[in-house]
Order: structure tokens, then sequence, then C-alpha cells
């Protein structure tokens, strides 16, 4: 008998009248429902299923970074990141950590890691991680409190054949106990990583404090080496045992929900899912879904708990004061989203609000309200965590009572009209408008991955979405329907005095309590006290303060929302019109502006870039731009507020020797927008106007620079720099410049009004002014703006009076020679070595980087250099995390510093030395990876490296895909000096060249060197100096760098003492400037004009 057919609905009248996709919910006859997306993109041509022999590999199950960019990553040394045309999926378990068995906090996560090592019908560890990396794809994992996601990605012609290994992990997963052992390396290589993070730590002290009993007060999602076999041994637990029962009790079909998104027919779709995931059991033991509703709230009032004051020592330089009210549980209100409402009331900018109030008395430089509903710790089926947050000055900390007085204040004032029917409708209205012209416009930036990985969570029950209504699937974001003010006045009837919990998060806390009040939290470690909050304290809050109650702290109705929703005529897009680089049409000695009109994507939005160039690279220079920047943002920040309300984004940074904005939103407010932001940027403000703003922009900034390098990563990614970049200004080095003016604030108001009249915008040689208008914006409108911003650094007022529309433009030649230079490092047997001590106390994470550089090359030495990361990437993963266990973040990247390429290979590791680390990658990048796969046809058969190169052909062919991408790609240009507009087109066509044989050889010479190279290079960095000529005109080692950030509290080897001397680096102990000094820039060596 034929088994049930699938049911079906359509979701496609609730798309966004811009969503292309289709969209179809089906149920399987085993219970599992399925959200099957067809992309617009069209259907692919598959190619063999068979040309990948699924041996050796293992699933990147990294729940924080999907892909495997460094977080720290900036514009000095860029990383290509393209996304190929993908097919994805998700699968979403109902159940989390929330769920662990008591005394197995972390099992759910630990399960999710061992769920990918194989399966009964793909029984190879690394099978399903072999076939996804051959094809441009990879797999993660993510374990939330009450869901856990495993997710993946593919080159769409590749979908089927992904979804069959994929879906046959949650039919017969092996949970090999052998496995256990070395992935439980991993998930505690992952919570090292994150034990100095104060997120994560402050949640584990917002679970700890829990009432006891409650899952909440128990929930440790991470899990660790402790919880999950020191702990389980001591007490005769069986974890295995215990993870299978896990498994059968929860990964049935009803539990899941999957979404899959491909570019084949949603009646193709199905057929796929049908057939790879309907063995997925209805049941295997009696299966009840957690009811963790049904518990009552973990802590606050409703919990029985009295106001408390929690005080956190905090990892690095904090200080904050946070109020939290748990509230009961908002999932179904997330049509109306009252806690946008009220966030937007307590968290505005404008006059008598929070932050208003508390910034004019030098007490606060920020505040932030409302809670997460993407946060599965704020929430979630247990309650809503509902936040105010205010970040303190130093003032503040020491009058927090005062601070939190101001907060209910405010609340008291919103509560009254609540209760009067007060509440203004304009607010919502603005919100929702606000959502609507998102929804109305949206482009398509998000990756399938993270659309899959969404829907797929919003389809689990707990959110209630498609119990009210299917299409709310896509429609979640949107604030929907007329104002209701019970949401709002029930939500405000919980932010009580009596409920709140307060944090304080400060450094100072170090040495102000006393060690015997401390308590330690289990498993990260934080130090906190938790007190009664006094009943005077409590008495004062709960009335309205002095002259408090003449306040109006609504906000202000928003200019920028937009009404002109129009796109301008134009003829319509050619076929290569997405191919057609921006024109040059206004150069003059200060200005030079690059335009396109957008005939592609048809949205009535413009993308407006500038790059104001400083004249100098000092540290003091760099401080006083960024001083400057954060300044403009405390001076902006009412008006960035109601931008990223109306849709704007606004971009303010120093960025190598200029700053740089960007302002990308709707078209009628844009220019009015940008000339708020560009006349606050270039306006040279009086020494008397700046004091308390430039107080609190001093101590922000200050905080910055103090916990800029505190992570192992984040320090080994400075070094690189400082070594690579001729002209590098150091952290330590602005640091040191702000420091020198404590106590001379008048002077450094000075210098400051100063920087912005006569340095900011005044550079010699160049244009001070670097711009890109692209979207839907006239050439005439363009040039009118940027004109007017022309006249506000050289002091003419009427720049913006004197284009004439009809005016013949002859802009003359672009001059951007580049002002960054990259430092040729010297071929050397064994390379270059940095090594330095972590920044923070306590740390256990060393990082060692290792980093090759090619130079400065042409299209097909890069596609030969993105083809390698590319077969690097899934075996270097396999062999150092998974099968050596040496650390949890093991990554490979093409660099880009300043025009000069190369490759880096990264580890961390809390488990290993430095050295060890170092001598392991050594030996896989020189003799495993080379010899074992490269030129082994076994492990990297013909098929598999064809499919590589197709693969990447397609991402570098695609065009781009929104109006945001196509700017982006085009201002890395300008701003780089190249305007290579068509460079990954040329890329896209090299690598349609590239053999396995030329790869074999830019390999040996980019990173191993002719073998008889460098033999007599000198370890001794004293004498190396003397032999640097020598070795830049006779030898061909590989260019070299090594960095070693060694944590403070992690085993140390050195590496010169686990090799022998002839493998030796060359150690540099001393100051990085002094050994540059000798070295030569490569446009030195390209015979070019340096600085």
């Amino acid at each position: 008998m034929a088994s049930p057919s699938p049911s079906r609905v359509s979701l496609d009248g609730f798309r966004s009248p811009a969503d292309k996709k289709r969209y179809r919910l089906v149920t399987l006859p085993n219970g599992l429902e399925v959200l099957l997306v067809q992309s617009d993109a069209g259907p692919t041509t598959s190619s063999s299923h068979d040309d990948v022999n699924a041996r050796d590999s293992l699933s990147s199950t990294d729940d924080t970074d999907f892909d495997s960019a460094e977080e720290e990553e900036e514009d000095a040394d860029k990383t290509k990141d393209h996304a190929p045309p993908l097919a994805a999926a998700c699968l979403a378990v109902n159940v989390g950590s929330l769920a662990d068995p008591q005394g197995l906090p972390g099992l759910a996560h630990y399960l999710e890691h061992m769920v990918f090592l194989g399966s009964a019908k793909h029984p190879a560890e690394d099978a399903f991680e072999v076939f996804l990396s051959a094809h441009g794809g990879s797999s993660n994992g993510a374990t939330e409190c009450e869901s856990t996601r495993f997710v993946f990605d593919v080159d769409a012609a590749h979908l089927e054949p992904a979804l069959d290994m994929f879906a046959s992990l949650f039919v017969a997963p092996l949970l090999r106990r052998e496995a256990m052992e070395r992935e439980l390396k991993a998930v505690e290589s992952e919570f090292q990583r994150v034990r100095h993070n104060n997120p994560v730590r402050l949640q584990q002290v917002m679970c700890e404090t829990s009432v006891h009993g409650h899952p909440y007060s128990r929930c440790f999602t991470w899990g660790n080496a402790a919880s999950l076999k020191h702990i389980p041994e001591r007490d005769g637990v069986d974890v295995r045992e215990q993870m299978v029962e896990f498994f059968n009790r929860h990964y049935v079909a009803p539990a899941m929900k999957l979404c899959v998104y491909g570019c084949e027919s949603l009646d193709v779709l199905k057929q796929y899912v049908t057939q790879s995931f309907r063995d997925i059991p209805r049941s295997r033991v009696d299966y009840e879904a957690p009811a963790i509703e049904k518990l009552g709230v973990p802590y606050g009032d409703g919990a029985g708990q009295r106001p408390s004051i929690v005080r956190v020592v905090p990892v690095g330089e904090k200080r904050s004061l946070r109020l939290y009210w748990m509230l009961p549980a908002m999932l179904d209100k997330y049509r109306q989203k009252p806690w946008c409402y009220v966030g937007h009331l307590l968290g505005h900018e404008g006059p008598d609000s929070i932050a208003s109030i508390l910034k004019r008395r030098n007490w606060a430089t920020d505040v932030i309200a409302g809670t997460s509903d993407r946060d599965a710790y704020e929430f979630g089926s247990f309650g809503t965590v509902f936040e105010v947050r205010v970040s303190l000055t130093e003032d503040g900390l020491t009058c927090w009572e005062q601070v939190a007085q101001v907060v209910f204040d405010v609340l008291h004032i919103f509560s009254a009209k609540a209760k009067r029917g007060d509440l203004p409708a304009w607010v919502f209205d603005e919100l929702h408008s606000s959502s609507e012209m998102e929804f109305r416009f949206q482009e398509d930036t998000k990756a399938p991955v993270s659309l899959c990985r969404q829907l797929s969570e919003l389809m689990l029950p707990r959110h209630n979405v498609q119990r009210t209504c299917e299409g709310d699937l896509l429609r979640y974001d949107l604030i929907q329907g007329e104002f209701d003010s019970s949401s709002v006045r029930a939500l405000l009837a919980g932010l009580t005095v009596d409920n709140v919990r307060v944090v304080l998060l400060a450094s100072s806390l170090r040495d102000s309590l006393k060690p015997e009040e401390l308590q330690t939290e289990r498993w990260l470690g934080a130090k906190y006290t938790v007190n009664p909050i006094p009943d005077d304290v409590l008495d004062a809050w709960s009335k309205i303060s002095v002259g408090s109650a003449e306040l109006s702290p609504l906000p202000t109705p928003n200019p920028f929302m937009p009404r002109d929703f129009s796109v301008l005529l134009c003829e319509p897009a050619s076929k290569n019109d997405a191919d057609t680089p921006p024109d040059l049409i206004l150069s003059t000695s200060q200005t030079q502006l690059w335009y396109k009109r957008d005939r592609t994507f048809l949205v009535p939005k413009t993308s407006v870039s500038f790059l104001v160039m400083l004249p100098a690279s000092t540290a003091a220079t760099h401080m006083l731009a960024e001083l400057h920047v954060e300044l403009v943002r405390h001076r902006l920040q009412h008006t960035l507020e109601q931008a990223m309300a109306a849709n704007f984004d606004v971009e303010l940074d120093v960025r190598d020797e200029a700053v740089e904005v960007v302002v990308t939103g709707f078209s009628e407010t844009l220019p009015a927008l940008v000339r708020v932001v560009m006349q606050e940027i270039l306006r040279p403000s009086k020494a008397s106007e700046v004091a308390t703003e430039l107080t609190l922009a001093k101590e922000e900034l200050e905080r910055e620079y103090l916990n800029a390098t505190l992570s192992p990563r984040a320090k080994a990614y400075e070094l690189r720099l400082q070594m690579l970049e001729s002209r590098a200004v150091t952290t330590d080095d602005k640091l040191e410049q702000l420091q020198s003016k404590e106590g001379r604030e008048k002077e450094l108001a000075a210098d400051l009004s100063r920087f912005a009249a006569t340095v900011l915008g005044r550079s010699e040689g160049v244009p001070a002014i670097r711009c890109l208008a692209i979207g839907n914006i006239s050439r005439e409108a363009a040039v009118k703006l940027v004109l007017e911003v022309e006249g506000a650094t050289t002091g003419d007022s009427t720049s913006q009076f004197d284009f004439e529309p009809d005016a013949e433009l002859e802009p003359e030649p672009p001059l951007l020679a580049p002002r960054y230079h990259t430092i040729a490092l010297p071929p050397t047997s064994n390379g270059l070595l940095v090594r330095r001590e972590s920044e923070r106390v306590g740390e256990r994470n060393s990082v060692v980087e290792v980093y090759f550089q090619i130079g400065k090359v042409g299209p097909e030495d890069q596609a030969y250099a993105i083809l390698l990361r590319a077969l690097l990437a899934q075996p270097l993963f396999h062999e150092l995390r998974t099968r050596q266990q040496l650390g949890y973040t093991v990554t490979c990247s093409v660099r880009d510093t300043h025009g000069v390429l190369g490759l880096s290979v990264s580890v961390q590791s809390a488990s290993h030395a430095a050295g060890a680390v170092a001598k392991k990658l050594d030996v896989f990048l020189h003799e495993d990876f080379p010899h074992e796969y490269l030129l082994s046809e076994k492990r990297l058969p013909p098929k598999r490296f064809a499919a590589h190169l197709q693969t990447l052909q397609r991402v570098y062919a695609r065009p781009d895909s929104t109006l945001v991408e196509q700017s982006e790609r085009y201002w890395e240009e300008i701003v780089s000096g190249r305007l290579e507009f068509d460079l990954d087109v040329r890329i896209a066509k090299a690598l349609e060249t590239c053999t396995r044989q030329g790869l074999v050889e830019r390999y040996q010479y980019w990173l191993q060197g002719s073998t008889s190279c460098c033999n007599d290079c000198p370890t001794n960095p004293h004498t190396y100096r003397k032999a640097l000529h020598k070795a830049n005109k006779g030898h061909h080692g590989p260019r070299k760098l090594r960095v070693h950030v060694v944590g403070k509290c992690s085993p140390f080897k050195p590496l010169e003492q686990l090799v022998p001397p002839d493998k030796t680096p060359v150690i540099i102990t001393g100051d990085l400037h002094d050994f540059k000094r000798e070295l030569q820039c490569h446009c030195h060596v390209d015979n070019a004009t340096c600085c």
C-alpha cells in the first residue's frame, strides 16, 4: 500500500513584493514539517553525484562562526568573502540545553557535535564534510536553551546527495564511543574560547542566581570536560548511554522542523526531501515535548525573589549598570512586538530621554533598552527578559543608585500614561512603517543558510507562528496590525521596583569587593556578589523624584522617514549593465567622485561613500582621528538612532589614513542625512563646546583601546599587521598618545579643534576626499551633494551653488597613488617568529598563525591562491582539529594587505603549547598536505579537483545580488586605489585555466621554497640583518612570518626547543619597528615609488 502523500500549503501570497522566491510547507507521512524554498536563480545542472569519495573529513560544528573568517578582520587586511550560488538546509530540533539531564549540563551540545560524526549509511566520520568541502559548502550546529539546529550549505548543483547524507545523520547516527573522547576535546576547546567572554560569563551568573530547581538555574549550554566526563565518571554515569537515550527521546520527526533552499522546482525539492527524510522515525521511545512553560519564570518577583543587586567583576575594562525584569513569556505577541514599543520609549536619544538626562549629568555614554527575541536566554517559553543597559562613566559608577532613579522616573511617567490610556499611537505607527519599508524593499542579502536557520527555528511549536498564521513565517519581523495599548500596558506593569534585578558590572570591583564576600560562578569562574537592595533605596525608586514629573520623555518624530519610494526613470538595463563600472564624473584638486546609476536592482535606495584623507600616519593623528569620530558619534547619537529606525545604515570609522563615512538607505531623505553627518565630521569645534562630550568620548575610546587586544586572536592579528605594514600604528601607540593628555583636557580639546580645521580632509599629493555614489540618484544630485561636502572642507560655502546641471564635466585623471605600503618579508629557511604573551590574566588560549607572503600578483596567481585555500581548508580542519585536537578554532584565509597577497593559517589552542602547535602545523603544511593530499590522486581525485574549480568559477562569475554588495565591491577598488572593477570576472576567467601542476608549482614556491635555498640563513636577528640583502638576491625560500601569542596560563614550550637548530626560525624579540627598518617595501621590490 502506498504511503500517503505529503500535505502542502503555499506561502507565496505572504511574501514581500521584492521577494521572488517561492515557498511551500509540506508535512511528510512521518510527521516531519518541511518548508521548501525555491530560489529565483533558476534550476541548476547537477554534475555526477559519485565524483567525491566521501571518506576523510568532519563536519565543522562551530556554534558561533559559520564561516572561517576571523571576527577581528579589518579593512587593512582583507579576505575575499564571496558567497557561491549555494543551496542550504537547516534541521531544527525542539530540544535544547534546558532539557539536559540532571548532572549532565552540556549534553545537548555534546550530542550536537557527535551527530555529525558518521551514520549507518555513510559510516566515515568525515563523509559529509568531505562532500560539502568538495562542492563549496560547509556545515555547522548550534545548541540553544530550547532548540538545537543543524545546518549546511553546498553548491546548488549538489543539493540532492547532500540532503541524503544530511538526513542519514538523523535516521541512524553512529555516536561511536571511541569518537566521544576526541570530540569532547572540541567541546572543551570551544568552552575555553568563551571563558573570558563577558556576555557568556554574565549569563552564567544570571542562571546560577535563579531559583534552585528551575532548569534555567542549572543551564550550562556549552558543557566542558568537567561536566561531561570528570563529574559523570565520579558519579558512575555512562555519558554515551545518556546521550543515546536523549537522542532517542527527542530526535524524532514530530519534534523536528526542516527548511530546504534550492534552485530546483518545489516539486523536485519535495521529492528530494521525501526520499531522504521519510525514514526518520515518528518515535523511538515515548516522546513528550519539553514543557518549560509550565515551570514558571526562573527569577524575579514571579519566582519569589526579592529585588537584588548583583555585582560582577568583568574581564577587561567595563562599566555598566543593567536593570533586568523577568516577565511572562511573550512568544505569542510577535505581531505587535510590544517590547519594541517600550524599548523605543526607554532607549531613544531625544530630549528628556533617559540617555539625554544621564549624558547631561556626565553619568552615562549610552543607553540600550528592550529584549532580543533572537536570544534564547532572554526570550523563551520560560519568560521574557526585558533590560535597560546603561554604559557608565566613572562618575556614573559612583552614583549608580541615582542612575537607576532616572530610569524609574521615566518608567513612572510612562506607566502613568499607560494607566490613563495616553500612550501615543504615532510611535507604534512609526515603528510599523519602518518595519513595513524593510519588508517591502528587502534585499536578498541573507545567505541561504541564514534564511533556513531563521525559518526552521520559527517553525518550532513554542513560537506559535504557524498556529497563528502560517504566512507569518515570512512576516515574523514585520510589526502588524493596529496599535494595541493593552499589550504595552501589560509589559510596563511588569517593569516595577519589586520585580527588578540590578547588575553592576565594573572593573573597579576587583579592588573594592572583599575576597570573603565573593562567590565564584561554577563553570566560567566569574567573581560576583548578590545582596538584597536596601529598603530605603527601593522606597526612593518607587516614587518619582522631585522635578522629574515635568519631564516629557517621549521620542520626537523621525525626520528621515521617507514617503517617496519612486525609482528614477532610466533606460532598461542591458545584459551587461551589472558589469558596467562606475564613472569618474568629478575630479578636482580636492575631490574625486565615482558615480553609477542603478539600472539592475531598481530599488528606491542609494549608497554614498566618502573617504576623507589624513595627511600623515602618526599615532597622534590616528588617535585624534578616532577621538574625533567618537565625538561625532556622541553628538549625532540621536540622529544616528533616527537614521537606523528609518532603515539607514551609517558607518563612521577611521580606516588606514582616512576617515570613512558610508550612508546607505532610501533616496528621498538620504541627502539630508548625508549633509548632517558630513557637516559634523568636517566641522571644527570650538574647544569650549566639547568639554562634557569630550570627557565621555575620551573614556569610551580609552576603554576601546584597553580592550582591543585582550583576545589572543586580536593580538595576533595586530602583530601580523604591525610586521607587514610599513607605517603601522599600534593600539598601544594610540593609547599612549591618549593617556598623555590625562589632566590636560583643554589642550586635547584645542588639538581636536585644530585637527578638524587644519588636518582632516587637507591631504597633500592626492585628492582629500574620494566619493562613490551609486543607486537611485541622478548624476546632478550626486555632484551637487559632493560639492557641498567639498565646500565644507575648503571653507567655500558657495560650492553648493556653483554646479550647473547641464554643464559638461571633464574630470582630471585619477590621482590614487597608494599611501600604505606593505613590507616585503625576506626569504628564509624557517621564517620569522614574533612571539608575545597574551594580555589577559588567566588566559589559557594561545594563538599560532603562520603567514606566507605571495606578493603583488595578477588575477592568475590570485586564482591559484583562492584555489589553494579551498583545497586546504577541509584537510587542515580534519587533521588539526578533528584528529589531533590541537584546538577548536582552525582557519585558513587568503589575505590582501594593501595589494599584497598572502596565505594565512591560524590555530587557537587551550590544550597545547604554542610551540607544539607550530611544529605540528609545519608538519602538516610542509609534509602531510603536499604529499598525502595535493599530490595524491586517491585523496584528491581529478574529479574532486575539477569540482572545486567549477564551484569557484561560479562563485567569482556570479553577479552582485544586491545594490549594497555592488557598492561595497566598487568601494574597495576605490579605497585601495586599484580601480580594478572587473577583478572578480578576471579571476573567474583565470580559474578556467588553473591546473593541478600549476598549483603544485606555486605551492612549492610560495610555502616551501626551493629545496636547497636558505640553508645558511642565520637564526640570530642581529646577524640576520647583515645577510638580508644576500637573502633577497640569492635565495628563494618562502617569505614566511610566524606569530605566536602565548596565553599567560597556557603550557609554554617554545618552538626552538622542539626543533633542531637548522629548523629554528629567526626570532624577533625587540621592537618590531626597529627590525622592519632594514626591510624593503613591496613597492621597492617592484621598482615603484614608495613613501
